[in-house]
């Protein structure tokens, strides 16, 4: 059988696909911390011989879901952490896609298959309170609206949009997970 090759992307998509301007950062901030209540509550119920599986043919298991929501996490903590006002973006190039659909994951956040599920969900909520600090950093600067994070899929983006990206992030993988 012949392994299908992504596609590499030539534009960004567009950002509407998960960014709503009218979203104040507090519904943002509670909309993932409610996200990922929920998928924290739907891991810890995935048994335990299935928590390593993949859930379908050439997909994720539910751990390797999960360690890639906290790899992006970090990633966009580090980023933003890192973005100095007025300096240029690294450039991180534009993403693939599968010919049915699936992304391949932004660079930095591909899953490490493996790993113990308390040791993961203890990695997701560090990552997900050391992103809502920053953001808490940025909305105090006054940098809410600056361009500050590059994105392989929606390219650059600012701290308000990294925010809504991070709470959407957790609802997608949930909904794949679900629907495996």
């Amino acid at each position: 059988m012949m392994q299908e090759r992504p596609t590499p992307l030539t534009s960004y998509l567009p950002k509407d696909i998960f960014f709503n301007p009218d979203r104040a950062l507090q519904e943002d901030l509670e909309g993932a911390r409610e996200e990922l209540a929920t998928f924290l509550k739907w891991l810890d119920h995935v048994p335990e011989d299935r928590f390593h599986l993949p859930v379908a043919p050439g997909k994720w298991s539910p751990a390797e879901f999960a360690d890639h929501l906290a790899k992006g996490n970090w990633l966009f903590t580090r980023r933003l952490l890192e973005h100095q006002p007025g300096q240029p973006l690294e450039h991180v190039g534009y993403g693939a896609v599968f010919p049915d659909g699936r992304v391949v994951a932004h660079a930095g956040m591909e899953p490490t298959p493996g790993r113990d599920r308390e040791a993961l969900m203890a990695d997701l909520r560090a990552s997900a309170a050391a992103l809502e600090e920053a953001m808490h950093g940025y909305r105090e600067a006054g940098r809410m609206d600056e361009v500050c994070v590059p994105h392989q899929y929606f390219g650059p983006l600012t701290a308000r949009e990294t925010m809504q990206l991070a709470m959407v992030h957790y609802q997608r993988h949930l909904n794949q997970l679900q629907q495996a």
